[in-house]
């Protein structure tokens, strides 16, 4: 396991450049919400305006839709272009203009989210000032998405008869999601990732906040996500006060990332996000 004071002079994601990634957030319009808003009221005029042209399998998409909207946005730049067409070929325009219209928010904020993604990894690679270092060893076997990816499969290997359509699109879902979520930890793990200095704590519900690494009494927290302990790494005794790591990975909204911190004995921590990393 590499030691956490080596090397010493690895950048430090200092308050200027932490208040430039924190200030890059999407904006009110473009947050999932609206999206799910804008489908519901499609699928309520279209239950009023078509309800022969609408069944059970165009409602199912329009829920996968929404799932992915919340936890792929990148993924809905190619669904709802494809499903908006689908409509405007198979459905009567009274019923498909709700729905195309609906897509579009959803399009829209998606195309929205992931622009801010990709700015908020930007900022953090420019913090990093080019340093980039592999994952400290050992690393545990990667298990990231295999739920979702088996899950998906059984729900897709039930769905034969045409009555489980919808389970199809539901194991269709958390497929996607699955393969999603095993890329990003895959692609962690492949070549060197930047490395900030920084500070974190974790609080009662097991998520840990990460802070500027000069930002010493915690006062603006810039995103949290729950961790895995990495199995592989002595668990020693973690304290409840700030702590320094680093942090391997660009951060940004739903980022896959990796903390290297000491415990309150000195051993070292390897944390992997569990989860969807949240801005403060």
């Amino acid at each position: 396991m590499s030691e956490l004071n080596t090397p010493g002079e690895l950048p430090r994601w200092r308050g200027r450049d932490a208040v430039r990634w924190a200030a890059c957030r999407p904006a009110a319009w473009a947050r999932p919400r609206w999206g799910a808003l804008a489908l519901a009221a499609a699928a309520a005029a279209a239950a009023v305006a078509a309800p022969e042209a609408f069944g059970a399998a165009h409602y199912g998409l329009a829920a996968v839709q929404l799932y992915w909207l919340l936890r792929l946005p990148g993924l809905t730049l190619v669904t709802a272009p494809v499903l908006a067409a689908l409509l405007v070929w198979r459905v009567e325009p009274q019923a498909a203009v709700p729905a195309v219209a609906a897509l579009l928010v959803c399009w829209g904020g998606a195309r929205h989210r992931t622009g801010v993604r990709r700015r908020q990894r930007l900022l953090a690679a420019n913090a990093a000032h080019g340093v980039r270092l592999p994952l400290p060893e050992p690393l545990a076997p990667l298990r990231r998405g295999l739920g979702g990816i088996a899950s998906g499969l059984l729900l897709c290997a039930a769905a034969v008869p045409p009555q489980t359509r919808l389970l199809a699109l539901a194991g269709v879902a958390l497929l996607a999601a699955g393969v999603a979520a095993r890329m990003r930890a895959g692609a962690l793990r492949r070549g060197g990732q930047p490395v900030l200095r920084v500070l974190t704590r974790e609080d009662e519900d097991a998520r840990t906040w990460v802070f500027a690494a000069d930002d010493h009494a915690g006062r603006r927290a810039l995103f949290s996500c729950p961790v895995d302990p990495e199995p592989e790494t002595p668990s020693g005794l973690r304290d409840d006060g700030l702590r320094p790591a680093l942090l391997f990975g660009a951060p940004c909204e739903g980022a896959e990332l990796l903390l290297l911190s000491a415990d309150s004995e000195g051993g070292a921590l390897v944390d992997r996000a569990a989860g969807p990393v949240r801005p403060a």
